[in-house]
């Protein structure tokens, strides 16, 4: 994978995290406010936001991984 690509993908997992993260807010105000209708009750809008912190956990330990690679390279970089 190229430079460029990885930073972009960087970026791109940032991105998604921020979004995932706001989403959860958004559903518990919803929990918080709302009452719900047939489809759309608290306990969805629970669940919903759960999942989505979960995938936000998964885009961090991506994230995590890919800078501790970039920085080994950089370490074996400077040795050579």
């Amino acid at each position: 994978m190229a430079k460029q690509e990885k930073r972009a993908r960087i970026k791109r997992l940032i991105k998604q995290i921020k979004g995932l993260s706001k989403q959860s807010e958004k559903h518990f105000q919803k929990i918080e406010s709302e009452k719900g209708n047939k489809d759309t009750t608290p306990a969805y809008w629970l669940e919903e936001s759960k999942r989505f912190e979960q995938q936000a956990k998964e885009r961090k330990e991506l994230l995590k991984k890919l800078e501790q690679k970039e920085k080994n390279k950089e370490e074996q970089l400077d040795k050579s």
